[in-house]
C-alpha cells in the first residue's frame, strides 16, 4: 500500500536535498567571495606597509650616516679644543687666578701663586668683583 509512494517520497527527498545543497553552495560561494576580497585587501595593505617600511628604513640609514658625520665633527672639535688649551699655558694661570678671586684671594696671593704682575692681579680682582 505504501510502496507506491516510495518513488514520490524519494523524489521529494531528492528535491529537498537538491534545494538544501544549492542554498549551502550559494552561501559558501558568497563567503568565498568575501574571503577573496579580504585577502586582496590584506595583500594591498601588506604592500603598502612594505613600502612604508622601506621608506622608514632608508630614512633611518640616512639619519645614521648624518649622526656619524656629526659625531666625527664633535670629536674633531674636542681634539681642537684640547690642542688649543695645551698651546696656551698662560690661559691656565688666568683660569686659576679667576677661581682664586672667586674664592676671595687677595692681590698678594694672586701675585705669588699665579706669578701675575700687580696690575693684572688688580685688574682681575676689579673685573670679578663686579
Amino acid at each position: 500500500m505504501y510502496s507506491q509512494y516510495i518513488p514520490w517520497l524519494a523524489l521529494v527527498l531528492a528535491f529537498v536535498f537538491f534545494i538544501i545543497s544549492y542554498l549551502l553552495i550559494n552561501k559558501l560561494t558568497k563567503k568565498t567571495d568575501a574571503l577573496q576580497l579580504l585577502v586582496k585587501s590584506l595583500l594591498a595593505s601588506n604592500e603598502s606597509f612594505k613600502k612604508q617600511f622601506g621608506e622608514i628604513h632608508s630614512g633611518s640609514v640616512g639619519m645614521g650616516k648624518k649622526i656619524q658625520q656629526l659625531d666625527a665633527v664633535v670629536k674633531k672639535t674636542q681634539e681642537n679644543q684640547l690642542n688649543l688649551v695645551a698651546q696656551a699655558p698662560e690661559n691656565r694661570l688666568y683660569t686659576r687666578a679667576t677661581k682664586m678671586v672667586e674664592l676671595g684671594a687677595s692681590i698678594e696671593e694672586l701675585m705669588n701663586e699665579c706669578e701675575l704682575p700687580r696690575a693684572e692681579a688688580e685688574l682681575l680682582l676689579n673685573l670679578h668683583k663686579k
